[in-house]
C-alpha cells in the first residue's frame, strides 16, 4: 500500500514541479484550478496516505495500531500520535492545494485555522466516545 501511495505522489508533486517549476505548496492553489482531473486524483492519493477506510493504508495502519494497543499501552500513544499528525499533514496539503494563499491571508477572528480545528474537533469528539 505504501509503495503505491508513495509512487503516486512523488509522481503528482513531479507534475506540479514539471509545470510551475516551483515546489512550494503556496502555490498549488492555481495548479488545481487548471484541471479538475488532476485536483481529484491529488486528492484521492493524499487521501489514500492518510489511511481512509477503501484505502490498502487503512487496513495496514488498523493492524499496527490493534497490535501495538496489544504490545504496550505507551507505544500504542506513540503510534497514534504518529498517525495522527500524518493525517493531518495529507490534511493540510489537501487544504493548501485547493485553497493556496487565501488560507495563509485570512485574518479575521482567525479563520486560517478553523478548517483544521473542525476536523480536529471532529475527531476529539469521537475519541471522547471511546476513551
Amino acid at each position: 500500500a505504501h509503495g503505491y501511495t508513495s509512487t503516486l505522489m512523488f509522481f503528482m508533486i513531479g507534475e506540479f514541479y514539471h509545470v510551475s517549476s516551483t515546489r512550494m505548496i503556496y502555490f498549488l492553489n492555481s495548479f488545481m484550478n487548471s484541471s479538475m482531473l488532476f485536483s481529484i486524483l491529488f486528492s484521492l492519493v493524499f487521501l489514500s496516505n492518510t489511511g481512509i477506510p477503501p484505502s490498502l493504508s487503512f487496513l495496514s495502519e488498523f493492524m499496527i495500531i490493534v497490535n501495538s494497543f496489544m504490545m504496550s499501552k505507551m507505544f500504542f500513544f506513540l503510534i497514534f500520535i504518529y498517525f495522527l499528525v500524518a493525517f493531518y499533514y495529507s490534511l493540510f496539503l489537501i487544504t493548501c492545494s485547493f485553497v493556496g494563499k487565501n488560507y495563509f491571508l485570512y485574518s479575521n477572528w482567525n479563520l486560517s485555522l478553523s478548517y483544521s480545528t473542525v476536523i480536529m474537533m471532529y475527531n476529539v469528539f469521537w475519541l471522547s466516545m471511546f476513551f
